[in-house]
């Protein structure tokens, strides 16, 4: 049977745009009380907003994942003042397109502790309540979580790592009846490539040459949802997920030298792209 959320506490990080708030969305259609996690004041005003006009039950908590303090905070509001979190889904983070030897190693850590960090932080607090709802926890990975993906050193090492903490997590909570999720996703249309980091840590403010199909934020969701519902351990999202999984996974060295055509522009001077 599938799982339903009618009246069960979501909660979402990087809630303010983008998929985040796709998933936020389809939750709340679904009668979920939606938590929604983001930094960002504006956004988290215009989603409470909507989905206020909906009529559905919807609170927004400015929250860095970054830090410890915050986000344990934040969740113990969430449990004291919604109740027990049934699902938790890891989505906040930040990429960089940069080659590693002109990249700023704080640009990489940076991107580590959003991606990674945050959802180590996050599931932490929270795991004590999902234990207690039989919940779930979802990581929002990407093809770097398991693939090489040149100019992303510090994104595929944060993929890579929730990848590898949520597999194990599984193994150590699927006996108190919680589920893992991990979500391997291809090109979303999103802010996260407007927001990219360069090797110095600036935003790019443009978006980079993208292969395969593009999914909008409301198809991710929907498809996220659907393999919530199904209780299914991972999800290849899109067309490119799927294809690069099956070649990386069959023959490594094609898939590289196909990932690097398609990528030749990391390898443009830090100069010439940050002028472009």
């Amino acid at each position: 049977m599938a799982r339903d959320f009618k009246d069960k506490v979501v909660v979402i990080t990087g809630a303010a745009s983008g998929l985040g708030y796709s998933l936020c969305k389809r939750f709340a259609q679904a009668g979920a009380k939606v938590a929604g996690l983001d930094k960002d004041a504006a956004g988290l005003k215009a989603l409470a907003e909507e989905l206020g006009g909906m009529g559905a039950s919807v609170n927004t908590f400015l929250c860095d994942v970054t830090d410890e303090a915050v986000v344990n905070d934040t969740i113990n509001q969430i449990i004291d003042n919604i109740g027990d979190i049934y699902v938790l889904i890891n989505n906040a983070g930040v990429s960089h397109v940069s080659l590693f030897k002109e990249t700023r190693a704080f640009v990489l850590k940076r991107v580590i502790d959003i991606s990674l960090f945050g959802t180590i932080y996050c599931t932490k607090a929270a795991i004590d309540s999902i234990i207690k709802t039989q919940g779930t926890v979802i990581g929002i990975a990407s093809v770097a979580g398991y693939a090489p993906l040149a100019g992303r050193t510090g994104y595929a090492a944060a993929k890579h790592g929730m990848a590898g903490f949520l597999n194990t997590l599984r193994t150590e909570v699927d006996r108190d009846g919680v589920k893992v999720l991990l979500v391997f996703a291809t090109y979303i249309k999103t802010n996260l490539a407007k927001n990219n980091l360069s090797a110095d840590g600036t935003p790019m403010r443009q978006e980079r040459p993208t292969s395969g199909n593009v999914l909008m934020p409301d198809e991710a969701a929907e498809s996220i949802f659907n393999a919530a519902a199904q209780e299914e351990r991972q999800l290849l999202l899109g067309e490119t997920a799927q294809a690069s999984w099956d070649l990386y996974h069959s023959d490594p060295q094609t898939y590289e030298q196909i990932m690097l055509s398609l990528n030749e522009y990391v390898f443009n001077s830090t100069a010439d792209d940050g002028d472009s």
